[in-house]
């Protein structure tokens, strides 16, 4: 079986940090920021970081990657549409987790502390637990 992890949350979680404890491949939107001058939060780059994100996990599905995993914050449910759907074309078991964590400021990379504050609403209104009975 091959599996996808979207790992979301607000910014400063460490989402990535986590996924790279699961595998070696990783695909954040900071590496996106990072290629394009500093590692830090840009919001005029954030709709490019998506993109970069979607076509890297693409990438990795096409050449058979076992275990992939995705970090971004996907505050809202709708953010993650394109992963799943993507997962069931190419074979992959999808698992959706949100990152919590008390020691923020070292992942947070200057983000604005107004944009978490949006990521952390945005989270709680868009949660959904899927039941099966």
């Amino acid at each position: 079986m091959k599996y996808l992890y979207i790992v979301r949350g607000p910014f400063g979680t460490g989402k990535t940090e986590f996924a790279r404890t699961i595998t070696s491949n990783v695909v954040s939107c900071w590496d996106y920021y990072a290629s394009h001058g500093e590692n830090k939060w840009n919001e005029d780059l954030k709709p490019f970081a998506d993109n970069y994100c979607h076509k890297q996990v693409d990438t990795f599905m096409q050449e058979g990657r076992e275990v992939i995993a995705v970090t971004n914050s996907f505050s809202q449910n709708s953010d993650l549409d394109y992963y799943y759907e993507l997962a069931e074309k190419q074979g992959y078991k999808v698992f959706s987790l949100v990152m919590d964590c008390r020691d923020h400021e070292e992942y947070k990379r200057d983000a604005p502390q107004s944009v978490v504050l949006k990521q952390i609403l945005n989270l709680k209104n868009n949660l959904t637990f899927h039941h099966y009975f």
